[in-house]
């Protein structure tokens, strides 16, 4: 155990333990190498987020045992490109430009309030304290939007397999502007029951954040593994500590919250060719403040390359709430999905075979469920969330897949396919029938090719 735990300090190449017992004695000999107490390191690559590709640049400097007591301070910048889907628009490619940096330092034991005892007799679970400060710049034509974090985090292991994490405060500013157009759409929304326009009011979000992840041996492709993870967050908690009317001041907008959410992983390995791998997914969020709703960020969405694949990022549901009908069916698909569909109540759920087809070839079969509900009543009774109907409004796609898996990565290729669409006419719900390969992405349904790196889940 100790040995393990001077391994996760993030300070040594190596760390032996060798005992002596000659001479009568027990005696514990213990040999290190340290890391290089300053690295910098750079990087350039690609990421695909919502199936979209987009390069980018990061650099990270750390310096080890800052204090003499095996702190790392740690300081990283981001700039890249995302290609993402338009917030409104249903086919719409924009490119979004980000830079992020942050600064943290992680000490090796609990800070206050723990007194030195008690960081004592804690050892053994490995406990960290990471104190972070960050801010991240998005301009995309709709709106640029920026967001100052400050945190401090407790994360400690119980066992090998079992972390928990626990933030008693993470602040957040956010500031948002917006383009003419973009401004009077939102303001058409409200009158119409969305509440899109919240994620780009000038906010002030404050949480306190719990977390549990069991991970047995998960990611390890050749063992049957399970991973577990369950999010406890409280919004608005320090609110309590003094007056919102200081926040409201300042022309942000306060909010007061609470939100769960649990995910289950388990993939079962047949044999070395063969796995089972499925996923269960939900969450629910509930606003007590007075403008009774989550920050936008702290809603539930479905659909995407690691989601219900058959529709698009974030862009299925709420329950059986139709979107506009396109105005040329035949050429564009039956729906308009011009707008991101964010829910309160989310349940997912997928299940998908792997098999390996030649070489670093494989391929997958698989099946995803779900969609978001609207919890605190909306004006349309179709989203709201009901207990004798919500069991027709899921939204279930099928499709395969290719993986070529490199082993230092793999590069995802899915066409997921509508099976049941609960946004149709209740009797014209499935639409499997319905299948076409021959129009491309952006402009059909129900076919939607994804392209993501690593597994779905």
């Amino acid at each position: 155990n100790t040995q393990r735990q001077l391994a996760n300090l993030d300070n040594f190449k190596f760390v032996n333990l060798n005992y002596d017992t000659s001479g009568g004695r027990f005696v514990a000999n213990l040999f290190t190498s340290p890391l290089d107490r300053y690295t910098w390191n750079n990087e350039a690559g690609m990421t695909v987020t919502q199936g979209f590709p987009g390069p980018y640049i990061s650099t990270n400097f750390k310096k080890r045992n800052v204090f003499g007591g095996l702190e790392i301070l740690e300081l990283n910048g981001r700039f890249g490109f995302e290609g993402v889907a338009a917030v409104t628009s249903e086919g719409g490619f924009y490119k979004s430009t980000e830079a992020a940096g942050n600064a943290s330092i992680t000490f090796p034991q609990f800070l206050f309030p723990f007194r030195s005892a008690a960081a004592f007799r804690y050892g053994r679970n490995n406990p960290r304290t990471k104190i972070l400060a960050g801010y991240t710049y998005t301009d995309r034509p709709e709106y640029q939007r920026s967001i100052t974090t400050l945190s401090a985090t407790y994360t400690w292991d119980l066992q090998r397999r079992l972390q928990f994490s626990f933030s008693p405060a993470t602040l957040n500013v956010i500031n948002s502007t917006e383009s003419r157009g973009f401004d009077s759409l939102l303001n058409d929304l409200k009158l119409k029951g969305n509440n899109l326009i919240n994620a780009f009011k000038p906010s002030y979000v404050s949480s306190m954040i719990f977390s549990l992840t069991w991970n047995n041996n998960y990611g390890v492709a050749q063992k049957s593994s399970t991973f577990i993870r369950t999010t406890l967050e409280s919004g608005g908690t320090l609110l309590n500590l003094y007056s919102p009317k200081f926040i409201q001041d300042q022309g942000l907008e306060p909010y007061k919250y609470f939100r769960i959410s649990f995910d289950i992983r388990k993939n079962v390995v047949i044999d070395k060719t063969r796995a089972l791998a499925y996923r269960f997914n939900t969450g629910f969020g509930y606003a007590y403040s007075s403008n009774q709703v989550l920050p936008y960020e702290k809603n539930f969405f479905v659909g995407g390359s690691n989601s219900v694949r058959a529709w698009r990022p974030r862009r299925l549901g709420l329950g059986s709430d139709p979107p506009p009908i396109n105005a040329d069916p035949s050429s564009s698909g039956y729906f308009n999905y011009r707008f991101e569909r964010p829910g309160q109540l989310l349940i997912e759920g997928s299940v998908e075979w792997r098999q390996k087809l030649v070489g670093f070839l494989n391929y997958a079969l698989f099946i995803d469920a779900g969609n978001v509900w609207a919890l605190q009543t909306s004006s349309n009774d179709a989203s709201n969330f009901r207990w004798n109907k919500f069991y027709n409004e899921f939204g279930v796609g099928t499709g395969f897949g290719l993986r070529f898996d490199f082993t230092f990565l793999i590069l995802r290729f899915d066409v997921g396919i509508k099976a049941w669409d609960p946004g149709r006419p209740v009797g014209s719900r499935f639409v499997l029938p319905n299948v076409s390969f021959k129009k491309p992405y952006a402009y059909h349904e129900p076919v939607i090719y994804n392209i993501g790196i690593g597994y779905p889940f």
